[in-house]
């Protein structure tokens, strides 16, 4: 995953790693290391002054519980990701317009920001349209930031069309609405479990 901001850029990368081609532990952290500075030197050379890369993020070093696998898919775990095209939670397919490759039904409701954030996103540009008369359209943009609670995402981007009015002077009223719906996220696992939630 990764967030551009200005000349800055920063990285998620989930790097599963072959357990068959690494020593040992410190073999596989090494790789890791490996790996973030490559990425940091592509940003350079694609003339990014700052690049932040953080590799594999939930490993834990003191119990050894890292990044592996033995075939290099997730498919060895039943996870292979297949969905429709169709499985969106406003029920659209919008190739013209920002949308989630990520499908919603199926997933986990405490934790699958593929799911919290299809729902979320919605909620928060409906929200926009139907709480600020000068808002004529709202489009949301979630980004996850893996470590982090699914209440704090690494970055909220919101577009909006405006009439009668700058988009500065909203401002205020956007970061409200999309705080509230964010710390809502908890209620929502709740609306998830009840069926009281659309997801396609």
């Amino acid at each position: 995953m990764g967030i551009r901001t200005g000349n800055a850029v920063h990285f998620s990368i989930a790097c599963a790693m072959i357990g068959s081609q690494l020593s040992g532990l410190e073999d596989y952290f090494s790789e890791k290391g490996l790996l973030a500075e490559m990425v940091r030197d592509l940003a350079t050379q694609y003339r990014f002054k700052e690049a932040d890369v953080a590799v594999n993020v939930a490993d834990d070093r003191k119990t050894g519980a890292v990044y592996l696998t033995v075939t290099g898919t997730s498919a060895e775990a039943g996870d292979d990701g297949e969905v429709g095209r169709g499985n969106r939670v406003n029920g659209l397919i919008t190739p013209c317009r920002p949308m989630s490759l990520e499908a919603a039904a199926g997933k986990n409701p405490v934790t699958h920001v593929g799911k919290i954030y299809n729902v979320v996103a919605r909620a928060i540009a409906a929200s926009l349209v139907e709480d600020v008369p000068e808002i004529s359209s709202a489009q949301c943009l979630l980004v996850s930031r893996i470590g982090s609670p699914v209440t704090q995402p690494a970055l909220i981007d919101i577009k909006l069309t405006v009439d009668g009015a700058a988009i500065s002077e909203l401002e205020h009223q956007a970061k409200e609405i999309a705080e509230r719906h964010l710390y809502r996220i908890p209620e929502l696992i709740d609306d998830f479990v009840g069926g009281k939630v659309q997801l396609f």
